[in-house]
């Protein structure tokens, strides 16, 4: 009699079983897990979004040390330098004034630049790039930023985008080479040169 009751419950606790799996999940189980994925959530995003911030100040920082770089080695090198940038892939890299034998001069990499080959990272961009001798803001060509041996910077203006519509501003200073940072995208209507061989005065 013990052994058929036995059977007789294993039996109804299996079917039990079968039909609980039938019919889904429990309106409490539902709120738990999305109780769960909330707590998650609150604790995850906040944490992308410092990682996207380090990542935007260390690409801010290295593409400012690489105008420095610019701006000092050619006067170093007395040698005009530029700076190339290239919206497309994101790339930004340092060229020389190299003069061959027939007197043509062209730009090519700088040789064992400390500059070296930048790389924007994933989710930043260049917009465009506004300079003296290019204000159309083509946004799929590569630009570039003149820095001559005289200690005289381009006024050159960058605009990048970070994230959604999270734009700024960088605008490159003539005299001193320094880089100022600006929140959103800033129009800058003054781009010409106020001393340097593009100026009116002839410098």
């Amino acid at each position: 009699m013990a052994k058929l009751e036995r059977q007789h419950r294993s039996r109804f606790g299996f079917a039990a079983v079968v039909r609980r799996e039938r019919g889904g999940f429990t309106l409490l189980e539902i709120m738990v897990v999305i109780v769960i994925i909330a707590a998650l959530s609150t604790l995850i995003i906040p944490q992308f979004g410092d990682l996207f911030q380090t990542n935007l100040k260390g690409a801010v920082r290295r593409l400012t040390g690489t105008v420095k770089f610019c701006f000092h080695e050619s006067v170093i090198k007395q040698q005009i330098i530029r700076l190339q940038l290239d919206p497309v892939t994101g790339d930004y890299w340092p060229t020389i004034l190299a003069v061959g034998d027939n007197n043509v001069g062209q730009f090519v990499d700088l040789p064992g630049s400390l500059g070296g080959r930048g790389h924007l990272p994933d989710g930043i961009r260049f917009v465009d790039v506004v300079t003296p001798h290019d204000t159309l803001k083509e946004e799929d060509e590569i630009a570039f930023i003149s820095f001559f041996p005289t200690g005289f910077a381009e006024r050159a203006v960058i605009h990048m985008e970070g994230g959604r519509e999270n734009f700024f501003t960088l605008v490159i200073e003539p005299l001193t080479g320094d880089v100022e940072i600006l929140d959103g995208y800033v129009d800058i209507v003054d781009t010409q040169p106020t001393q340097g061989p593009f100026s009116q005065d002839g410098f």
